[in-house]
């Protein structure tokens, strides 16, 4: 199941390197680390204005800031990670987000995109519209497959690009049913969707799981078909009230980098690495420590291209069972 298949279009996609998610910001940082940084990683909708339409929110590109984004992206290759697609909702996703994604590829070419695993848009039975603002996980059943993999599908068909979903953190225990748990569940999604269907694995978002729920994430992941990881995600968050929240806050915690020497190994179409923060926290972790974040990531991302063995997984789980 994970070895290389080279009919596999996600075998076929080009290799990226080491990236960070697009800040307004960083235009000064990428002029100063240029070295660091082999790619962008941008979300349209933080290119947009919001704007209220028949008592819904739509998005609409905001020119200043789609310019800001094409001036600091200079020729750097760039990847879409979208947050406000809503695929999971009952009620039917954001209208306003594909045509946008449409707009920017005639300017902005990427060999693949992505998606949050979740929702944001909730229609009532009485019409109101209601906006989480923040992801909500999809329930790891049958009826979820059924609502996601067509509309995986369509987004396929329409843009011709491989597309991949993001895993999520949760905090509510009874996700899984069915027999089916959060890896099950991303197995089937990818299997039933087809080839082009690939994953944007989150190893915080998993350790924050694992941690708050008490699983062993090396045992978990041994179960994922690891020829569907095309790009990882690594940050670092806070804890409220004993739970570990994904908030890309932080510095990488030591267990996420041992996760993900431990995936890469493992992952034999990956082609992408992004250290992730928020703009808002850039002054807590400083230039110095994103510096050090992407220092790592990218030692990591040599050192998996040079090896050809598998580590030893009994000392990864003895290092993540004293963390949980």
């Amino acid at each position: 199941m994970n070895h290389v298949n080279h009919l596999n279009p996600l075998a076929q996609l080009p290799v990226l390197g080491v990236g960070i998610n697009y800040q307004k910001s960083y235009a000064g940082f990428l002029s100063r680390h240029s070295h660091l940084v082999d790619f962008l990683e941008f979300n349209p909708d933080a290119l947009c204005s919001w704007q209220e339409q028949a008592g819904h929110w739509q998005l609409r590109r905001n020119p200043v800031l789609f310019g800001n984004f094409l001036h600091i992206r200079q020729k750097l290759p760039v990847t879409v990670h979208g947050l406000s697609l809503s695929i999971g909702s009952a009620s039917g996703w954001n209208d306003s987000y594909l045509p946008l994604l449409d707009e920017m590829q005639m300017e902005v070419k990427f060999p693949w995109h992505s998606e949050h695993l979740g929702f944001l848009d909730v229609r009532t039975p009485e019409g109101e519209y209601l906006h989480a603002g923040t992801q909500l996980p999809m329930p790891f059943t049958t009826e979820a497959l059924e609502l996601l993999v067509p509309r995986v599908r369509q987004i396929i068909a329409r843009y011709q690009l491989p597309f991949l979903l993001e895993n999520t953190t949760y905090y509510l225990p009874g996700m899984a049913a069915e027999g089916m748990d959060e890896v099950d569940f991303l197995n089937a999604l990818c299997e039933q969707s087809g080839p082009k269907c690939g994953l944007l694995l989150d190893l915080y978002n998993f350790y924050c799981n694992a941690v708050n729920f008490g699983f062993d994430p090396y045992q978990a992941l041994e179960k994922l078909d690891m020829a569907r990881v095309v790009e990882i995600h690594i940050a670092g968050g806070s804890q409220h009230k004993g739970f570990h929240l994904d908030v890309h806050s932080n510095h990488t915690p030591e267990p996420v980098w041992e996760l993900l020497q431990w995936v890469l190994a493992r992952a034999p179409n990956v082609k992408a690495l992004v250290y992730e923060l928020l703009e808002q926290a850039l002054d807590a972790v400083t230039e110095k420590g994103v510096c050090q974040n992407l220092e790592r990531a990218r030692a990591c991302w040599q050192e998996s291209r040079e090896k050809t063995h598998l580590p030893d997984t009994r000392i990864h789980r003895k290092k993540m069972a004293e963390s949980i």
